[in-house]
């Protein structure tokens, strides 16, 4: 019996190696693999720096650049629920994080969709407001500090990403067609689209702050396709647009922001075009998330190796990258 027992063991043992063994060829197979489905991707794709708090619980969300400082700044929630976080990092991986409350000290614990600089303050995108945070105290915060909205913005859409230029704030939001739903449909040369992002005068939300302005308005709108999770402009006059669903291909859209078709619509008072008839598309690993402009290149992120998803993980995939679109 008790040889049996020592050759059951035996078997066993050697049977959970071969598993193991197995499981290990077929992820290596699939790393190799992932540079054959996404050629395009990876020839353009360089690695920026890690991708923090991946392992603390944090769902990575957005991201944008502080070239003055050499920082870069990636907004989140936590999958217990605890507060919203946003993290600050560089391309030497020194990084800290701070914890997001109301100015009451009540904790945010929204979607932190999007966040983007603008003047003095990061603005944070989520559920049909931006909430303004000032950026010092983010700048000069240690690991684990509270830092505070100093300010709470409507606006006219969902607001699930953001983006700022020296110009405007772009805010748009979120449509999948499953789950999340917006009403903004446009009949558009590419098909219906159900999203948009609003266009507002970095100029008036520093007047709305101060409250010298009652009310603020955008002055243009883009009807967007579904499944957006960031939105960038360049200088040479690109929109990346990047979108995901699940485990679907993130797919980027670049599009001539001069060639957006007026639809002769307005949406609070604002013309509505149609950004539609891409000039490029690169596919890309799922779970692909914001986007911003950084050093001539478009910087990304992914969800998919944070502690919710995991998979990720196994693909290398706990990165911040440049993509270059030129």
């Amino acid at each position: 019996m008790k040889k049996l027992l020592k050759t059951a063991g035996k078997i066993g043992m050697l049977t959970l190696f071969a598993i193991l063994a197995l499981a290990l060829l077929a992820i290596g197979v699939l790393n190799l693999a992932k540079f054959a489905i996404y050629p395009e991707y990876y020839k353009r794709r360089t690695t920026v720096c890690k991708n923090p708090g991946l392992s603390d619980g944090f769902v990575c969300q957005g991201i944008c650049a502080y070239e003055k400082e050499g920082k870069i700044l990636v907004s989140g929630y936590m999958a217990d629920q605890s507060p919203s976080r946003i993290y600050v990092t560089d391309t030497e991986n020194r990084s800290y994080y701070v914890s997001v409350v109301y100015g009451s000290g009540k904790d945010f614990t929204g979607h932190a969709g999007g966040i983007a600089i603008s003047g003095d303050y990061a603005y944070l995108a989520s559920g049909d407001k931006i909430y303004a945070i000032s950026l010092i105290s983010l700048l000069t915060a240690s690991n684990g500090d509270s830092v505070s909205i100093s300010k709470i913005i409507p606006v006219n859409n969902e607001a699930s990403f953001i983006y700022a230029d020296e110009t405007y704030i772009y805010v748009g939001e979120y449509h999948d067609g499953k789950a999340i739903f917006t009403d903004h449909l446009y009949d558009t040369p590419d098909g219906s689209y159900h999203a948009i992002v609003s266009r507002y005068s970095s100029a008036d939300i520093e007047s709305y702050h101060k409250k010298n302005n009652p009310t603020l308005t955008p002055n243009k709108i883009y009807s967007i396709r579904n499944n957006a999770q960031g939105i960038c402009f360049t200088p040479d006059g690109k929109v990346v647009l990047s979108t995901s669903y699940g485990i679907d291909d993130t797919v980027y859209y670049v599009y001539r922001e001069a060639e957006a078709i007026d639809s002769g619509n307005t949406l609070d008072g604002a013309p509505v075009y149609y950004l539609s008839d891409s000039v490029q598309q690169i596919k890309g690993p799922a779970m692909g998330e914001d986007v911003d402009y950084y050093n001539g290149q478009i910087i990304t992120l992914t969800e998919s190796a944070c502690n919710k998803y995991l998979f990720g993980k196994l693909f290398f995939a706990n990165q911040i990258v440049a993509i270059d679109f030129e």
